[in-house]
């Protein structure tokens, strides 16, 4: 394998014309795909052929099946596995550590696609470990190389692997079995440092659509913006670890995220920095942390939904359905239900509680919502064969306007309670947040519930 960094891009003909041999080989065995036009990777008469056209793959799609988008804990770094419905791999990122044993603990046997975003050891450092323990079939990096101990190790360990294909970032569409990911154009090689040239990938599953940009600074996320690359998406990975210089109003204002998930550790840079939290929350995302939640995994449907697992959730929630389907009832409420973490989890969890428990918000209350606080309700349903405790429960807007349920609350089998906005006697049925005001925002919001151990139960947004 020819890998950058080493002698430079010269002589890397080979490797590089296999590049459009990568869209096929990364389909599932028995799929049948066509392809618009792959990329020209191939050099022309000794030198670099025009920036390729991007290819697309046309797959017939599963049903009733996820993408798994998993931000796992790893300290201060990033490393992003994608788990296709049909078991293709891509991982994005290593850490700084071994974490080998963490993807066998995930059920990883093999890598179709490893990226390193940009040469930096928390993003790079494990990646030799990886190359070294499974079967690896592609690795994709930005060619631009670095003068540390870890990138040349990475690279030594590459040239042992003649067998993995190396693909340039250049901007094409790979087929990850039936979710598509595209490589975002990069700013020019010498024009900016190596955060700037991070690899920016838009991963797709149908309507669902996850950002990852590595360690983007305000530079690159203006470029991508001016390009008009940048599409409104479900998921965004915090660009730099929630760094205050990895956003932008005009960045977050075409991405409108809905969740924001902050892959940080214990850091002497102070992230993620006050500024980008207040930034990610004024754009009305739902802000996850890997210091905070550990692990968190996002299980995209090809209809949009989404679900969450977070923590000790995240081994067992690869392979649920569930999502949330953001569908009106027709009674003037907005309803809809996310399922968060999996089926497999002790009974009582807020994980396997989640099956059979829906939440709706009916935000609009009869004459001035701000004079009938009582008029606008939240309901949470539980269809259920068996009574849930729901003691130590909270149920929040996006502004963090929250409502406990008190001890010894239970959500009957069968039965729903409601969460009224104002004051009243509750009666275990309903509640009342005790509130003078309004709280439900008539033009959208998002309600999360979480359990007694702050585990996400459920996230409705409308």
């Amino acid at each position: 394998m020819q890998t950058p960094g080493r002698g430079g891009r010269e002589g890397r003909g080979a490797p590089v014309a296999a590049a459009a041999a990568a869209i096929l080989a990364l389909l599932p065995a028995a799929a049948t795909a066509t392809l618009s036009q792959a990329p020209r990777a191939e050099l022309q008469n000794g030198s670099a052929a025009d920036p390729p056209a991007p290819a697309t793959a046309a797959l017939p799609l599963p049903s009733d099946t996820v993408l798994g988008v998993t931000f796992l804990d790893v300290g201060q770094g990033d490393a992003v596995l994608l788990q296709a419905p049909e078991g293709q791999t891509a991982l994005v990122d290593a850490g700084r550590g071994d974490i080998v044993p963490l993807l066998r603990e995930m059920g990883v046997e093999r890598i179709d696609l490893l990226v390193a975003t940009h040469p930096h050891a928390d993003h790079i450092g494990g990646m030799a470990g990886v190359i070294r323990s499974m079967p690896v079939r592609f690795y994709m990096d930005n060619g631009q190389a670095h003068s540390t101990a870890t990138y040349r190790r990475l690279m030594t360990t590459l040239d042992e692997r003649p067998e993995i294909t190396y693909l340039e970032a250049v901007p094409r569409t790979i087929s990850l079995g039936s979710a598509e990911i595209e490589v975002l154009p990069l700013l020019p090689t010498g024009t900016t440092d190596h955060n700037n040239r991070s690899v920016a990938l838009v991963v797709r599953f149908g309507e669902f659509r996850a950002l990852l940009s590595g360690d983007s600074e305000v530079r690159q996320l203006t470029h991508l913006v001016g390009l008009g690359v940048v599409p409104v998406v479900t998921v965004l990975k915090a660009p730099h670890h929630g760094s205050d210089n990895g956003v932008t109003a005009e960045f977050l204002a075409a991405a409108r995220p809905e969740v924001v998930v902050i892959s940080v550790g214990r850091n002497g840079y102070g992230h993620p920095r006050p500024a980008a939290l207040r930034a990610f929350a004024g754009a009305g995302a739902t802000v996850l942390r890997t210091d905070v939640e550990g692990h968190v995994a996002i299980l995209g449907r090809r209809d949009g939904g989404y679900g969450v697992a977070r923590g000790e959730q995240v081994a067992s929630a690869r392979g649920s359905g569930a999502g949330r389907t953001g569908a009106g009832d027709g009674t003037g409420a907005a309803a809809g239900d996310a399922i968060i973490g999996a089926g497999t989890a002790s009974a009582g969890s807020a994980a396997a509680a989640s099956h059979g428990l829906r939440l709706r918000v009916h935000a609009d209350a009869p004459g001035d919502d701000n004079r009938n606080p009582n008029g606008e309700y939240a309901v949470l349903e539980n269809s259920r064969g068996s009574d849930l405790s729901i003691a130590g429960w909270t149920l929040c807007d996006a502004a963090n306007h929250c409502f406990r349920f008190p001890r010894g609350a239970v959500l009957a089998a069968g039965g729903q309670v409601v969460v009224h906005t104002g004051s009243g006697q509750g009666d275990g049925i309903r509640y009342f947040m005790g509130r003078g005001r309004a709280v439900w925002n008539n033009n959208g919001d998002t309600a999360t519930l979480t359990d007694a151990a702050g585990a996400t139960v459920l996230v409705f947004r409308y």
